[in-house]
């Protein structure tokens, strides 16, 4: 797409993209225009393209799940990060601390970018490109249409707890019941990776949600529910503590209830 042909939301998409991040080779691609109307566009807005900071990461760091720390991350990532085709890696998470940890686990000299929508609280991001650590997530199953596709890792028992449980972080929720004991944990993802999960954990049932193509793992009794408690919390220094707090206070209800 040429630089006649973009109209203003397009070229909106085209400053946004920028001033997340992105380098300016990879946004042509990502959007679809030529590198020609993201010059003129970028120049229309009075950016300065060349000012740009370098950083510097360790781009073997997800060669290898050894840890618990890599296996818990490789969990949010696979939640709620992006990881382009054209080897652009991006997270964020309106919780400053999980991006924190990934800049302090990747040693990556870049800046935390606070990004404000409107009417919501700000979100914190880190983007970068390297081809290495794109490549090491593919292998993880972090790739575009994932869910659509049906595309899901697990790691070996040894660092399942901490994956499920940056997944959870990332896109996993819990509520207390209104009135009475008990409450519901779920988990979002596609069709095929609920259902794996609900295998490998045996517990578990999948509901789709009625307006997207996605799907939930929800568990409901006291049972199910501290047996996942104690599936994901066996290293009390990973996880929001706000989120452990709320299963806790499920698991409480019950005993009161």
């Amino acid at each position: 797409m040429n630089y006649n042909q973009l109209d203003l939301q397009k070229k909106q998409e085209i400053i946004l993209a920028f001033k997340q991040g992105m380098e300016c080779r990879l946004i042509p691609s990502y959007l679809g225009v030529s590198e020609r109307a993201v010059a003129r566009v970028l120049k229309e807005e009075g950016v300065n393209t060349k000012r740009r900071n370098r950083y510097s990461l360790n781009e073997t760091y997800f060669d290898k799940i050894d840890s618990q720390t890599k296996a818990y991350l490789v969990g949010l990532l696979a939640a709620d990060g992006c990881v382009t085709k054209t080897n652009y890696v991006a997270f964020e998470s309106i919780d400053r601390e999980l991006t924190e940890l990934l800049k302090a686990e990747l040693e990556y000299s870049g800046e935390i970018r606070i990004i404000q929508p409107k009417d919501y609280a700000p979100h914190y991001r880190i983007n970068f490109s390297s081809q290495k650590i794109a490549h090491a997530l593919y292998n993880y199953g972090i790739q575009p249409g994932r869910t659509s596709s049906g595309l899901y890792y697990f790691p070996p028992d040894e660092y399942l707890g901490a994956y499920l449980l940056g997944y959870f972080d990332g896109d996993g929720c819990a509520y207390v019941n209104l009135g009475r004991s008990g409450g519901v944990v779920c988990i979002v993802g596609s069709f095929e990776f609920t259902c794996e999960l609900a295998n490998l954990l045996s517990m578990g049932s999948i509901v789709q949600h009625s307006l997207k193509k996605v799907y939930y793992w929800r568990i409901f009794s006291y049972t199910n529910i501290q047996k996942f408690y104690k599936i994901i919390y066996n290293d009390f220094s990973l996880g929001l503590k706000r989120k452990r707090l709320k299963i806790e206070q499920i698991l409480r209800s019950y005993k009161h209830g």
